[in-house]
């Protein structure tokens, strides 16, 4: 396992998806899962290590990834016979549906394979800030949050969408909500969870749980909640997208980081919009970072920053 000195932690499950979308074409191979956070940090420091249990293939698909954009990998506990590999299905809508190939189970995303507490203690000195996607009845809550409170970081929940569309979660959910430092649901997502039907009234109801909420709204941006506004910033064009796989969780990751270092909320949901904008453009997460795409990214984020103030 990895020793302490890291800024910022990300927690996921690591999963490989053969993709089928809604319009018949398909991707094989696809780089995905928690390394979709792990690049929303990674465009802004490369202070980060990603923490995931895995099988001896991990080297196989995401080796080559880890080392171009200088990631350590001993944040990986490789205790699985495979690391994760799917087949992912899209509706037209954006829903989709996820099935181990080993199993042939639907896949849900929780279970023995998930993130323990025990690896984030084993690397919590010093964190600024640690993402995690994870169901609100995982075994780990209470502990994590005693070691986030003895070490005093930033946690960040992204809610897992069945948490959100199933009511037997919500008073769990909202509980966890009040004692968590952050977190993000989408658009669908808030409907469901909140009973209503347009953003402003989804608005309204992150405002009365009184905790940061960065709120994704799709191809139109996203919002960051706090302190009794909601600043909006819309999405980011820098390339022809290819494939929104993974923006959620690459802009969410992103928005703690920023949240971390005392962005306020409008400069939150930018330079969040801007890592989605890098993930969009290819299938899988951005091939490699640079310190010229974080030099890229920063100014960009602060001419748009400018224009949106005025």
């Amino acid at each position: 396992m990895a020793k302490p000195g890291y800024d910022y932690l990300v927690g996921g499950v690591t999963i490989t998806n053969d993709i089928t979308y809604a319009d018949g074409s398909m991707t094989k191979q696809q780089l995905g899962g928690g390394l979709f956070a792990l690049e929303g940090v990674r465009l802004w420091t490369d202070n980060v290590l990603y923490i995931t249990n895995v099988g001896p293939d991990y080297e196989q698909y995401y080796g080559a990834w880890m080392r171009a954009n200088g990631m350590s990998t001993e944040g990986a506990n490789c205790c699985l016979q495979h690391t994760h590999y799917t087949d992912l299905y899209y509706r037209p809508d954006g829903t989709f549906t996820e099935v181990s190939k080993y199993s042939g189970a639907t896949f849900t995303g929780n279970g023995d394979y998930a993130v323990q507490a025990w690896q984030i203690e084993a690397v919590a000195e010093g964190v600024k800030g640690l993402y995690l996607d994870e169901h609100v009845r995982a075994g780990l809550w209470e502990e994590l949050l005693t070691i986030r409170d003895r070490h005093g970081f930033k946690l960040m929940w992204e809610i897992p969408t069945r948490d959100l569309e199933d009511p037997q979660y919500y008073d769990e959910v909202r509980q966890l909500i009040k004692k968590v430092d952050l977190y993000s649901l989408n658009k669908p997502e808030s409907f469901h969870f909140f009973g209503v039907d347009n953003e402003q009234d989804a608005i309204r109801k992150i405002m009365e749980l009184g905790v940061p909420c960065f709120y994704r709204v799709g191809k139109k941006g996203s919002y960051m909640v706090a302190d009794g506004q909601a600043a909006f910033a819309p999405s980011v064009d820098i390339g022809e997208p290819v494939d929104p796989t993974g923006c959620g969780n690459c802009s969410t990751a992103s928005a703690l980081y920023c949240w971390c270092e005392g962005c306020d909320p409008l400069m939150t949901a930018i330079m969040s919009n801007i890592a989605a904008a890098h993930n969009i453009l290819q299938h899988g997460p951005y091939p490699q970072f640079t310190k010229q795409t974080e030099a890229n990214a920063r100014k960009l984020a602060e001419e748009l920053y400018q224009k949106y103030k005025k």
